[in-house]
């Protein structure tokens, strides 16, 4: 007799990976767990409050709020990570160095769900009680409606007091967007599709460490927004894990003058989309971090 014991939605894995042709990508995915094993004298495979915490207790640890590579590509001493990545046709570069809490290493030439859900079953399995044989992982994409806009990206929060601090971390979302009350896809798809270009990296003006250079390519314009044009963009910061820096592509960056909180984002989206209709509509933007959870701004 075969018995296993399962459990959706135990948590949800925000991490960005590196992609050949979009470079870093945030993403976001459910999290189902099945374990497949015997039961005990009481009759139980595994305790399901135990199952949830301890699964979600290893993900957290191990995964979550990480930056997922191949470990062949990253080099560490003295706990710190560093490594290039290039990508593209045009072979634009990425580097990222921080603490190695900061990276996931997947012992595969590349990322891909298939190899994380192996990753994550093997060592989930390992601090399994005896009763648990085998751990089978699913991950699951959040389900938007049908064509409903939405985009990757990643941030990190310098004074934040968990993990949101590390720098190459990320997220997938829609963004609702309502015009006196009536939810309008075209600003939606604007905001997703023409501002983000479907991936971005939302990163804090005040981080940037080449800011002449750039202030030279965008001359009298504020920095805030996204330019195609730029050269790459230099990012560092000391956060209470340590020291974060990496460089990305110009055009893969959208400036922000305030933190890139969840909060802030939304307030930011809201004041572009009121900049577009009139002065009197009511503009209300759902701005979302990860899955099931966000911000809302009204103006």
């Amino acid at each position: 007799m075969k018995i296993s014991l399962f459990y959706k939605n135990v948590t949800v894995l925000d991490y960005a990976f590196l992609d050949d042709h979009r470079g870093v990508v945030g993403d976001a995915l459910n999290v189902d767990v099945e374990f497949v094993g015997e039961t005990d004298h009481e009759g139980v495979v595994f305790d399901f409050s135990h199952a949830k915490k301890k699964v979600k207790e290893i993900i957290d640890r191990d995964c979550d709020h990480r930056l997922v590579a191949p470990a062949s590509i990253v080099e560490t001493h003295d706990g710190i990570s560093k490594l290039e990545f290039t990508y593209g046709h045009a072979e634009e570069k990425i580097t990222y160095e921080c603490p190695e809490e900061g990276i996931c290493l997947l012992p595969f030439s590349y990322v891909s769900k298939a190899n994380i859900q192996t990753y994550l079953e093997t060592i989930i399995l390992k601090e399994m009680p005896k009763t648990v044989k085998a751990v089978k992982i699913k991950l699951r994409d959040e389900r938007f409606g049908e064509d409903k806009p939405y985009f990757h990206y990643t941030h990190g929060l310098k004074q934040h007091y968990g993990n949101c601090q590390r720098l190459f971390h990320g997220h997938k979302n829609t963004v609702d967007v309502f015009i006196n009350g009536q939810e309008t896809f075209e600003f939606e798809e604007w905001l997703a599709k023409d501002l983000f270009n479907h991936s971005v990296h939302f990163c804090l003006w005040e981080n940037v460490v080449n800011k002449d250079e750039i202030e030279n390519v965008i001359k009298d314009k504020t920095p805030e927004g996204r330019y195609p044009e730029l050269p790459e963009v230099k990012i560092s910061y000391e956060a209470n894990q340590g020291k974060f820096s990496g460089t990305l592509p110009g055009r893969a960056v959208y400036f922000l003058q305030d933190e890139t909180t969840v909060e802030n984002l939304s307030i930011h989206f809201a004041h572009l989309v009121k900049s577009q209709v009139g002065e009197h509509d009511n503009v209300i933007v759902h701005a979302y971090e990860g899955i099931a959870k966000g911000a809302i701004t009204s103006l």
